[in-house]
């Protein structure tokens, strides 16, 4: 791989490598656009195959947020930390403290949240060392779980999907099968399950499925090998990415792909072909924007109830979008790219006027 064609390929600003060998500390960091304002980015940690598949995960994620902080219209440019380790093992103290380190050398370029592999207690260490995360002042409060916020939204995004496809928003009797049951895909569970319901469930975790099966005995456990393709109306995508292709792609049975996994198509133009065939991709980087919409001019989370009521604004925003897509006869993601990149536009063209 040629890191610099790929950068370019994405227009990417920076790439940094950071190590620290004394907490076996490897991690990536992509500022992806600064046009809009700092950038903003999940911590993700992951047992990655490869340092090159670490460095895409990176570029890709953080193109992505670029897309996300213009589609909600908040002054964030996007960005990406990746931190290759195990999450289970590889999250002491001081690795945590030598991340925040880190992410303070950047002064304030990227302003970073938690993702897969990390979570709000990992910040209790790492907001030590920095103030860039979007936590706000009081280190040690991670009662602001972005998680159930970005959940949440998710849930209202998938209401949108199913007043758009069925003509109401009342889930009852819809079946979804959830692939991924980590923080935002165990909250999804339990607002699904609010409604009459019936879930398919999957993780690669036993300690996770084994939460969801007690909390609610009803799901059904599916192979992780067969949760993408089985027949239900929604398939909830909330792991990693890069899950489709053109081999498996046409093994799809299901009405609607809406999850917080972002990345989820090898290729980009998979959306369209899925789309051909009657199957809506509500994008995930608007669909699990819950937690960016509603952060303040300084990028921070405020009251968590505020926020959890306040997602509810990605119904509002969807619907619009599928609405005026279903008029034009294009994809959801096809418009929701193009609107997110008309500000994108506008605004650096007006960053050229000295002030």
């Amino acid at each position: 791989m040629n890191i610099f064609d790929e950068m370019e390929s994405r227009d990417h600003e920076e790439l940094i490598f950071n190590y620290f060998n004394d907490v076996d500390l490897k991690m990536i960091i992509s500022l992806h656009d600064t046009t809009l304002g700092k950038t903003i980015g999940g911590l993700r940690m992951n047992r990655y195959k490869s340092e090159n598949d670490a460095i895409i995960d990176s570029l890709r994620l953080s193109e992505t947020m670029t897309y996300q902080g213009a589609a909600v219209e908040i002054d964030s440019g996007g960005g990406s930390a990746i931190l290759m380790g195990d999450p289970k093992t590889g999250k002491t103290e001081a690795y945590l403290r030598a991340v925040g380190r880190f992410v303070e050398s950047l002064k304030g370029k990227l302003i970073v949240s938690p993702d897969l592999g990390t979570e709000a207690e990992d910040f209790v260490h790492i907001q030590r060392e920095t103030d860039y995360t979007i936590f706000g002042d009081d280190i040690r409060d991670t009662t602001k779980p972005t998680a159930q916020i970005t959940a949440y939204g998710v849930y209202w995004g998938i209401k949108a999907c199913a007043k758009q496809i069925f003509g109401t928003a009342d889930l009852s009797g819809r079946t979804f099968a959830v692939q991924g049951l980590g923080n935002v895909g165990k909250h999804l569970v339990d607002y699904l399950k609010k409604e009459n319901t019936r879930l398919y469930v999957s993780d690669l975790i036993y300690d996770n499925i084994k939460e969801v099966e007690d909390k609610h005995p009803d799901v059904q456990v599916v192979k992780p090998s067969e949760i993408l393709f089985i027949e239900a109306d929604f398939v909830v995508p909330c792991a990693v990415g890069s899950i489709f292709n053109q081999e498996n792609i046409d093994l799809l049975h299901c009405k609607v792909i809406a999850g917080s996994a972002m990345n989820i198509f090898e290729d980009e133009e998979l959306v369209e072909t899925i789309f051909k065939k009657g199957i809506i991709y509500a994008p995930a980087f608007l669909i699990a924007a819950g937690d960016l919409f509603l952060l303040d001019k300084n990028l921070k989370l405020g009251c968590v109830e505020e926020k959890l009521e306040g997602a509810k604004i990605v119904y509002n925003v969807l619907s619009g979008i599928l609405q005026r897509a279903s008029d034009m006869g294009i994809s959801p993601y096809r418009l929701t790219k193009e609107d997110a990149m008309s500000r994108y536009r506008q605004i650096k063209l007006i960053n050229h006027i000295l002030c």
